[in-house]
């Protein structure tokens, strides 16, 4: 049997890098994406194979599973997200900026989903948030990017 293989939507940074490291630490083949063209962390991160795609751009998500068609992977993990600031409310906060929250958070990672999990013979995750919880909300704040969560759970 050969290697397990992920494959990490959203790993220029953060999470998604360190999701990366330690994938391939523990002998997966790891492919990780990043949203733009520019140099990033992951580029740095020997064995990791890395592919570019706008999770919010539909052609691009069509052009990275041509791409990959003939790959199988066991795990599918949709780390790519955006937030917004804390203190901005639904009060303040544009239409324009609520919206692209939302897409990034709760519909593009659906759609990648969608797209990918034929080649998925494993496991497909989804990244959430604790902020996502409607039961655990007593703080208050980040409240855009806390609905987009909640969707994304939901």
């Amino acid at each position: 049997m050969g290697r397990q293989r992920a494959l990490v939507i959203g790993a220029s940074r953060g999470l998604g890098l360190g999701l990366v490291r330690e994938y391939l630490a523990r002998g997966w083949d790891v492919t990780g994406t990043v949203r733009g063209a520019g140099r990033t962390a992951l580029h740095d991160v020997a064995g990791a194979r890395v592919e570019m795609v706008d999770i919010n751009v539909p052609d691009q998500v069509a052009a990275l599973r041509g791409r990959l068609a003939g790959e199988r992977f066991d795990l599918l993990f949709v780390n790519a997200g955006v937030s917004n600031g804390p203190q901005e409310t639904v009060a303040a906060v544009s239409t324009e900026a609520f919206v692209h929250v939302m897409v990034t958070n709760a519909l593009s990672p659906l759609r990648v989903v969608e797209a990918f999990s034929p080649l998925v013979a494993g496991s497909i995750a989804v990244m959430s948030s604790g902020l996502g919880s409607v039961a655990d909300n007593e703080s208050g704040g980040w409240e855009v990017y806390r609905a987009s969560k909640a969707a994304v759970n939901t």
